[in-house]
């Protein structure tokens, strides 16, 4: 039997692999703390004008979350939380672009599929 359990998108992080996955808990942690859903706050990430310090934060929750996740899987688990200050080392000029797509590419992973006899889905309308 397969492993159903999600893993989420990998990155690295201080030469360790690492997994950003939206859960129910991150999702409703971000949309408290900006008091935004999580499309705007997603938009507001891919915005240079937005200051870095929300995808910093977003990595923190992802990244903590994924910690509270494992040690719950196998209390044996040595993966550690990270702080705002270690987030922000992770974040560069060089490398800004590449973790807010693996933020988006996360975020994608967890929608659900579209269902392919959506007679509205070809036709643009939406179901309500």
């Amino acid at each position: 039997m397969s492993d159903l359990r999600p893993r989420g998108i990998p990155i690295l992080v201080n030469g360790e692999e690492r997994h950003l996955l939206f859960t129910l808990n991150i999702i409703d942690e971000i949309q408290d703390r900006y008091e935004k859903t999580l499309a705007e706050v997603l938009d507001d990430i891919t915005n240079e004008d937005v200051s870095g310090h929300m995808l910093r934060d977003v990595l923190v929750m992802l990244l903590n979350d994924e910690v509270a996740r494992e040690k719950y899987r196998d209390p044996s688990s040595t993966l550690k939380e990270i702080t705002e200050q270690e987030a922000g080392w992770l974040v560069g000029l060089d490398n800004r672009f590449t973790l807010i797509a693996s933020v988006l590419k996360a975020y994608g992973i967890s929608l659900p599929e579209p269902e392919d006899d959506d007679p509205n889905r070809k036709s643009g309308q939406t179901n309500n």
